[in-house]
């Protein structure tokens, strides 16, 4: 996207001064640590208290996943408590975090389903379902992210926009086959998994993927927004000196 100007996010700077704004961005941080406090707080106090699956019985594979949850909620608790106030330094850290979090609120769903599929004994037999699931989710995210880019190329979200710009119909034949094996997935996951609470946990995670896949194409737009074009910054410089700062890197 290094090749498009500010007028083809001409639409984004409503986005970023309504809901995307700081204070929004900065309620969507604190649901996501709650979420995952949730997420990955009850399989850490089932790992230490109640859980047949102790600490030294975890692979380093996932002793290293809950060692990276661990810092990544440590370090949005500091971004909670440092970035309450209305600056441009601010609004960079946290449109950044939204899409780094955005990531980690999919992600944790599948780390509390694996534990507990660890926790009954039947997490070899279902492991490959969820990593499918999971990549299917990354595949989906990736068209939609495809998708954004090629439609701010085409001027669809620019000051001057073609309202008369035909809509591709291609994307469905690629994206509905994906969630269908993915509800499949899930489908097959509830019937080898025993237990309600499990069920809920696959309806719950699939669903958000299937979400957050779309959404946090968004996210990166905006954050991609926020930290190149001034305009977009929450305290946009004087014009007068912004003019004199480019005549100056010009000299």
């Amino acid at each position: 996207m290094n090749r498009l100007d500010e007028k083809y996010f001409a639409d984004f700077k409503d986005i970023t001064e309504g809901r995307l704004d700081n204070s929004g961005m900065f309620v969507f941080n604190i649901g996501t640590f709650l979420f995952s406090c949730v997420m990955i707080g009850v399989p850490i106090i089932f790992i230490f208290n109640w859980s047949s699956v102790g600490w030294d019985q975890l692979s380093p594979f996932w002793q290293s996943i809950f060692y990276c949850e661990g810092v990544l909620m440590v370090l949005q608790l500091l971004i909670l408590l440092v970035c309450h106030r209305e600056t441009n330094l601010n609004q960079k850290i946290l449109s950044l975090s939204m899409v780094i979090y955005g990531y980690k609120m999919v992600i944790d769903p599948f780390v509390l389903i694996a534990f507990f599929t660890m926790d009954r004994g039947v997490y070899e037999n279902i492991k490959i379902y969820l990593f499918a699931i999971l990549l299917l989710g990354l595949l989906l995210h990736c068209i939609f992210l495809y998708r954004w880019i090629r439609n701010i190329k085409k001027g669809e979200y620019s000051l001057h926009r073609n309202n008369e710009t035909k809509k591709s119909r291609s994307m469905k034949y690629v994206v509905i086959p994906i969630i269908f094996v993915m509800v499949i997935f899930s489908f097959v996951l509830i019937r080898k998994i025993p237990g309600s609470d499990i069920t809920i946990a696959i309806i719950i995670a699939t669903v958000l993927l299937l979400c957050v896949a779309y959404a946090i194409c968004e996210f990166i737009i905006v954050a991609y927004c926020v930290l190149r074009f001034p305009s977009f910054s929450v305290n946009q410089p004087k014009k007068q000196q912004y003019v004199k700062k480019k005549k100056k890197t010009k000299k």
